[in-house]
């Protein structure tokens, strides 16, 4: 039988982050589903914050496959970054829910939602972090993990990801907890700053190919 050697098992640890974004993007899915809205504004308002919520899960599910499968995975520095990345992808769905049903300034419980909203960028931040210092570990020369010429562009994916990872961070200060400008939500505005920040240059499309060793 020819050998390919190429070839490596597949640690647990991925096929436990594959089931733990995977129910994290479907529980998402379901709370709406118990929890239909009453009116078109309200329709609209699920749409658009389960789509902020799905962009974010997807993109850090195919930016963390995409560095795993290149990133080993046995020592123990990555495996408890691992471990922290997918306690952050699993509490997620949990203030997500709490986000969306205390949304509105005039609900009882609005100050739950400053508290969560905070929570939500420190969580989001962890993962962006995360993505950072993977991607960091990759653009180790020495290491020789990636091709040379793929090392100018996972440095500048690693930097994405930490500024991006900034911004959530700094949204989570009190200075933000109440305020807002135009009717909107400063702290929700920094997130979709975020975002743009993580998807310059492609910085939320992964490595484009695998390294052949």
């Amino acid at each position: 039988m020819e050998e390919h050697p190429t070839q490596r098992p597949r640690p647990r640890i991925e096929s436990l982050a594959d089931l733990v974004f995977g129910l994290a993007l479907s529980i998402g899915a379901i709370i709406l589903v118990g929890n239909p809205p009453a009116t078109p504004s309200a329709l609209e308002n699920d749409i658009i914050t389960f789509a902020f919520n799905f962009i974010i899960l997807i993109s850090v599910w195919l930016n963390y496959t995409s560095v795993t499968s290149v990133l080993p995975l046995e020592n123990r520095r990555t495996l408890a970054l691992n471990v922290a990345m997918l306690f952050a992808v699993s509490i997620e769905p949990f203030l997500f829910n709490l986000l969306r049903v205390n949304l509105s300034p005039t609900s009882p419980s609005f100050q739950l939602f400053v508290t969560t909203s905070a929570l939500y960028g420190l969580d989001i931040c962890g993962m962006m972090a995360i993505l950072g210092i993977f991607s960091l570990t990759l653009a180790d020369e020495e290491k020789k993990l990636v091709p040379k010429d793929m090392l100018r562009k996972v440095k500048l994916q690693a930097t994405n990801f930490l500024i991006s990872s900034g911004f959530f961070l700094v949204s989570a200060l009190p200075i933000f907890d109440e305020l807002s400008v135009a009717h909107t939500y400063v702290r929700t505005d920094l997130w979709w700053g975020a975002l743009v920040v993580a998807w310059a240059r492609r910085g939320f499309f992964g490595l484009g190919k695998r390294r052949n060793s």
